[in-house]
């Protein structure tokens, strides 16, 4: 990865410059006084600190969904003028209603796939028609009950067994399935007929395979399906397949006279998304791995990032951090499709060790002991405020703890310095944001940090 380096001497002049700000002043400026509550009595305030900025590329993120508590997963594809081409496809296996059925002479009369699908997850534009397509795995693989997989893994395809070609998704549109009683028993989903030979083969297997959830997941393999829209931008949907009421497969069948059905959920069987992104012709190409001073560019998926190093924190010593915040500002694209939104949640994340990555100490704090406290506390959210007399985005990040272990890094190793900015849950959104960096003219990204001198 490249780094923004500076020269020596601008370097030790800006650290030098930057402490003569922060304790030379009998009454210090109150930079961002606004954004620190604007309490000036008894704190230094700045929000001059240096920020080295470079735009990368995510590294493979786990996908799978072994546990099966995976609110949606992604399927399909967009064409982003500023991002380029992104796509995501879902490998599933699928599990037995009844590990026990007792098929006899069980005759197929149709098979038929039923997503329900999530709303919150779709990005993009849901007024373009889609096109779906299911195949079944290779003969020679198989998506396994016990391993955990990551974004760039993919498994070969074999035949395709159904598709569903030019729909229009209406994620918001609940409709009925199976209960028909009962008020409140509606949701948006899909419709997908499969090829009966595929239900007949489930039909055919022997009892031993299908008394075992093992046996029959080597026998079936699994499934692979992908979506693609007919125009630009497209959709990124999101399906709920551990929704057990909306998200199956019915064989509708026969035995002798009489008409049965067998389902199998994708709840409790293992699955887990391919992302991949083509950057060529895009904005955005250009500028991967490169110093991002003017422009921020995040992206969900295995999308970007942007690596921000703080060289300078551990010379502030011997102060108490009261409060440090990250503002950054939408940098709207003339002529962008309105249909792509910004993210609604960005994060701080860093390196534990040489490649685990882990949410930062201010957004654990946030979240709570059981994760589930939100980031009111953090913030990372998207906000309307008005700057000098201009409507703004803004997003304003909680590094204060994060902060403090900066400063208190008194050997000064950069890989300490070192947080990165990912768009919220990761491998969960489609979303993107683009803001102006440190060394923009218009709205600069800055760190406003509030401290205490310590004696």
């Amino acid at each position: 990865m490249k780094h923004n380096s500076v020269p020596l001497f601008s370097t030790l002049c800006t650290a030098f410059l930057g402490l003569l700000l922060a304790f030379g002043c009998a009454k210090p400026t109150p930079f961002g006084a606004d954004l620190l509550d604007n309490e000036i009595a008894d704190y230094a305030y700045t929000d001059t600190l240096t920020l080295n900025c470079t735009l990368l590329p995510e590294d493979s993120i786990g996908t799978s969904d072994v546990s099966s508590t995976a609110d949606f997963l992604l399927c399909g594809q967009l064409n982003d003028p500023s991002f380029g081409k992104s796509k995501s496809e879902i490998f599933t296996q699928l599990r037995l209603e009844d590990t026990d059925p007792g098929f006899k002479n069980a005759v197929a009369d149709s098979v038929i796939l039923y997503l329900r699908l999530d709303a919150g997850g779709f990005y993009g534009d849901t007024t373009q028609p889609q096109s779906l397509r299911v195949r079944r795995l290779g003969p020679d693989t198989l998506v396994r009950w016990d391993k955990s997989y990551y974004s760039n893994q993919s498994l070969p395809v074999g035949a395709q067994i159904g598709e569903l070609l030019n729909f229009l998704p209406k994620p918001n549109t609940g409709a009925r399935l199976f209960d028909t009683a009962s008020t409140s028993a509606k949701a948006p989903y899909i419709r997908i007929p499969l090829d009966n030979a595929f239900a007949q083969e489930i039909l055919n297997m022997d009892s031993l395979t299908l008394t075992s959830d093992t046996a029959f997941w080597r026998k079936l393999r699994g499934l692979h399906i992908e979506a693609e829209p007919t125009g630009t931008p497209g959709a990124m949907m999101a399906f709920d397949l551990n929704n057990t009421s909306f998200s199956r497969i019915r064989i509708y069948y026969k035995e002798d006279t009489t008409k049965n059905t067998f389902d199998l959920f994708f709840y409790g069987a293992n699955k887990f998304t391919k992302f991949s992104h083509d950057y060529t012709g895009s904005t955005v190409g250009p500028l991967i791995n490169q110093p991002a001073d003017d422009r921020f560019y995040v992206q969900g998926m295995s999308g970007l990032k942007v690596k921000i190093e703080i060289p300078y924190a551990h010379l502030l010593s011997n102060v108490a951090i009261n409060k440090a915040e990250l503002e950054l500002t939408v940098a709207p694209v003339v002529g962008e499709n309105a249909n792509l939104t910004n993210a609604d949640q960005l994060v701080f994340t860093e390196l534990l060790g040489d490649t685990a990555v882990t949410v930062t100490s201010d957004v654990i704090y946030s979240l709570g002991p059981t994760s589930s406290s939100g980031f009111s506390l953090f913030g990372g959210f998207p906000e309307a405020e008005t700057d000098q007399g201009t409507a703004v985005k803004r997003y304003r990040l909680t590094l204060t703890r994060r902060f403090q272990d900066m400063v208190d890094n008194s050997t000064g190793e950069l890989k300490k310095q070192t947080i990165y900015l990912n768009v919220y849950p990761q491998s969960r959104s489609a979303r993107r944001a683009i803001l102006y960096g440190p060394k923009s003219t218009t709205f600069p990204a800055k760190l406003a940090v509030k401290y205490t001198k310590v004696q």
